[in-house]
């Protein structure tokens, strides 16, 4: 956090993602007095000026004007319009910061030009401080203006700087990636109560279980399989329902589902 504790963060777009930035930045003991953040939405600029205690406007020119890192947290549709906008008044001593998914480097660079740019893909647990993020830098963008990006993000989770053209597969990994849980944890959950067991009891034996399994999977430094091997006792009830995983090929169907949120994502890709 040191690289940015005296940048102004101005963010554009006080959304859900917007906010999760706000809170994680926060939450890293940034002042203040360095954030500014801009919404068109007067109950959305009611709702971070009271949960945050920061600056809050309507005004995007405002924002532009005092900051020296701007994120474009705003729906992809909405980058067009906001770029007009804001365009004439950024300088090239700025950083703009993209998180608008879809939105491709050389189409910001085209619209801003000189100005370094950096695009992100986050993804929902930012919101609670467990996002992953990567980031892919524009050709103007130097080491400085990536360490600010990666302290940033960092504020809300883990951060890996990747090239461009390996976003369409980290989209349908990390950011389509909790959709994929929370259908596994519906799918456990039914099973549960099918099984007779309370909603209350299946919900926390579910969650606990996804929580102790992560932090196995962190600190084992072991294959996966290895850690399946240890659960999977032969002739046991795991390796019953392994068995019938391995049957209905669920393997081969989650790489499908997950190549098919990857073309998604170069179909919605434009600019």
């Amino acid at each position: 956090m040191s690289q940015i504790l005296n940048t102004r963060i101005g963010v554009i777009g006080a959304g859900t993602m917007g906010q999760a930035l706000i809170k994680g930045l926060l939450a890293r003991q940034m002042p203040r007095r360095y954030l500014i953040a801009a919404d068109s939405d007067s109950q959305t600029r009611r709702v971070v000026r009271r949960r945050f205690t920061i600056a809050v406007t309507s005004e995007v020119d405002h924002v532009v004007a005092t900051s020296d890192v701007i994120v474009l947290a705003v729906k992809p549709q909405q980058v067009g319009d906001l770029i007009d906008e804001i365009a004439p008044q950024i300088s090239r001593r700025q950083l703009v910061i993209s998180i608008a998914a879809g939105i491709r480097l050389r189409w910001l660079q085209h619209r801003l030009p000189g100005v370094p740019v950096i695009r992100v893909m986050p993804n929902l647990p930012a919101t609670v401080g467990s996002g992953f993020a990567a980031i892919a830098a524009g050709r103007l963008a130097m080491p400085a203006h990536r360490a600010i990006t990666a302290s940033l993000f960092g504020a809300v989770g883990k951060v890996v700087e990747l090239p461009e053209r390996q976003f369409d597969a980290i989209t349908a990994i990390s950011g389509s990636g909790p959709a994929y849980v929370f259908f596994l944890v519906h799918a456990w959950t039914t099973a549960a109560r099918q099984l007779g067991l309370p909603a209350s009891v299946a919900t926390l034996a579910i969650a606990q279980t996804l929580e102790g399994s992560v932090k196995l999977l962190r600190a084992a430094g072991a294959p996966v399989d290895a850690l399946i091997a240890q659960v999977a006792s032969t002739g046991g009830t795991t390796e019953a329902a392994l068995r019938v995983l391995a049957s209905r090929r669920v393997a081969a169907h989650v790489a499908e589902a997950i190549q098919a949120a990857a073309r998604r994502s170069r179909g919605l890709s434009w600019a």
